[in-house]
């Protein structure tokens, strides 16, 4: 039982858009940026749960991590970790100023 809890645990933390946007920052943008998303730029501060706002926000994709009830249960996790983040993204969001989401052609 505890193996099937830290395999569904560490399932849930690689999708998390919490740690997808502060690992790899530009590469959150960029896939939003290749999914079609309409949003723009990303906060710095509570990242994650936008990073999710922002997937929704994108035309229909296909794969099992890009379901509305798996989106919509990630941004509920990552605004969570976005909380327990907040003085750190704060202190970013201050010094770097938001993610861009950058356009490029796919």
């Amino acid at each position: 039982m505890k193996l099937w809890t830290a395999a569904l645990m560490m399932a849930t933390l690689s999708g998390c858009g919490t740690i997808k946007t502060l690992n790899d920052e530009k590469g959150a943008a960029d896939t939003l940026a290749r999914h079609s998303s309409n949003c723009q730029s990303i906060p710095r501060a509570y990242s994650g749960a936008v990073y999710q706002f922002c997937t929704l926000n994108a035309p229909p994709v296909s794969g099992p991590h890009w379901s509305a009830p798996t989106i919509a249960l990630d941004m509920a996790l990552s605004a969570v970790a976005d909380t327990v983040l907040l003085p750190y993204t704060g202190y970013q969001q201050y010094q770097q100023g938001d993610i861009k989401v950058r356009r490029k052609q796919y």
